[in-house]
């Protein structure tokens, strides 16, 4: 059922303006004092002004009422996008700009209180925001790495306090969103030493233990968020490289990598957002042709059919959102520590893969050794125990990744994705790109017996700590 609130009365809302006239950083919203409980939030694009998010607004339109003239809801903006609502239903994040020439930047909408505050205030721009379990705000700006520009994902208060870096590989990250057991679920571009597809990475919300969630099929890759449906499946739009058309897809949150099911394959046109929107039904920005606008639609996840129209503008609409009230996400405990500059990795069995070895190598299939790499190239190599496990303490927010070795040199897997640890960070893996679905053999690692090898991305080297004196 669908809660409504009442109309406030006139004397009531003009009280309201005059109280929040003086209020540093926060400005009226254009839209009535109605709420929006269930009503779907969109993007509207400038008409004429191709896929461009510049003069972009945010509308809501009813989808009990179809073809209903929207509401903007961002007239104080030159441009508006990326929504994001709360679990509770009453806030609404958001990309913005207030004049043409100001850098994108997060803002929060009390649906409530009609009322909007600028939550960053960087000269960089800050997109994509959502909000993380623990009452912060997530959000990708740009920052650095070998000297290029990238994207990484941040965090900070309401007031955007205490703003923190979560991730530090060489990567465009975007798209972010929350799934409900309380990880980070984000799209991610390597860009150095070469530029890759996006895929899918999920980590917890103080940027440890980011991994492989989902990555597409040949020629496909995840374009927008996913967002997670109450019986645990993640909805996004897969695109091809090819053809360039987008398709709705979904994948069970227990088992991303082998469970994807297409969802639009009796239809031929293009699709740019999905979310879920009731027990069989999506909400999706369509267009059966390419001269087309984008228009929401809804799409029977049963029959695969998208219906008529719920809202048609005269540009592109995009990116829609459901105002109502979810389940909130779940908090999950941190292990970081900022005292402590390094982290802590182990592998149980390097030669445990589901990629083949190397079929140019000549000499040993089982590796013995790794080759350790950083940004500005190799850091040196680390012999495994007998059981092909090893153990590094390495700089904290600092990437590095990996090649396997046999005796007589030859590489035979990697190199691997760039990860980093966080401060005070323990991660430990079956083995190199091992199946994320098989677990462990229930045996302590022969190298954990041992102190770790160091490895010093900023010294440039890599020691094995002394034993400790008897």
């Amino acid at each position: 059922m669908r809660r409504r609130i009442k109309l406030r009365g006139k004397r009531r809302a003009i009280l309201w303006m005059l109280l929040t006239a003086g209020l540093g950083g926060t400005i009226c919203v254009s839209c009535s004092n109605q709420s929006l409980d269930g009503m779907v939030v969109a993007v509207a694009l400038a008409p004429g002004n191709g896929n461009s998010l510049e003069s972009a607004s945010l509308i809501a339109v009813d989808p009990d009422q179809p073809g209903e003239t929207a509401k903007v809801i961002s007239k104080k903006f030159n441009s508006a996008c990326a929504p994001s609502v709360s679990h509770d239903g009453r806030y609404l994040l958001f990309s913005g700009k207030v004049k043409p020439e100001d850098p994108w930047q997060i803002w929060l909408m009390d649906l409530r209180r009609n009322s909007t505050s600028q939550i960053t205030q960087l000269p960089e721009d800050c997109m994509d925001p959502a909000f993380l379990p623990e009452g912060r705000i997530l959000f990708s700006s740009r920052a650095s790495a070998k000297g290029g520009d990238i994207t990484a994902l941040f965090k900070c208060n309401r007031d955007g306090s205490e703003l923190q870096q979560l991730t530090f590989h060489p990567h465009v990250d975007r798209a972010s969103s929350i799934l409900q057991d309380g990880r980070i679920l984000y799209t991610s571009s390597q860009q150095f030493p070469e530029v890759t597809p996006p895929l899918f990475l999920v980590m917890r919300p103080d940027g440890t233990k980011s991994e492989l969630f989902y990555r597409g099929e040949r020629a496909t890759f995840p374009t927008t968020r996913g967002t997670e449906s109450e019986k645990g499946m993640v909805y996004f739009i897969e695109s091809d490289s090819a053809t360039g058309q987008g398709k709705p897809v979904a994948i069970n949150q227990n088992r991303p990598l082998f469970s994807r099911i297409e969802l639009s394959e009796g239809e031929k046109g293009d699709f740019h957002s999905v979310i879920p929107f009731g027990p069989s039904m999506c909400l999706v920005s369509y267009r059966e042709n390419t001269g087309e606008p984008y228009a929401i639609r809804s799409l029977n996840v049963n029959d695969r059919q998208v219906g008529p129209a719920l809202y048609q503008g005269e540009g592109d609409v995009i990116d829609p959102v459901w105002i109502r009230m979810m389940e909130r996400p779940r908090k999950l405990p941190s292990e970081v520590n900022t005292n402590n500059p390094t982290g802590l990795l182990m592998s149980g069995d390097i030669n445990h893969s589901m990629l083949p070895v190397n079929g140019a190598a000549i000499g040993d299939t089982a590796a013995d050794r790794i080759q350790v790499w950083g940004l500005e190239g190799i850091l040196g190599e680390v012999e495994t125990a007998e059981d092909g496990s090893f153990y590094l303490k390495a700089d904290a927010d600092t990437p590095i990744r990996f090649l396997t070795l046999n005796r007589q040199g030859e590489v035979l897997r990697g190199p691997s994705d760039w990860i980093w640890l966080r401060p005070n960070e323990r991660r430990g893996c079956v083995g190199c790109h091992a199946n994320p679905e098989i677990s462990p053999e229930n045996r302590v690692p022969r190298a954990v017996k041992q102190p770790p090898v160091i490895v010093s991305s900023t010294q440039k080297e890599i020691s094995k700590l002394e034993e400790p004196a008897k």
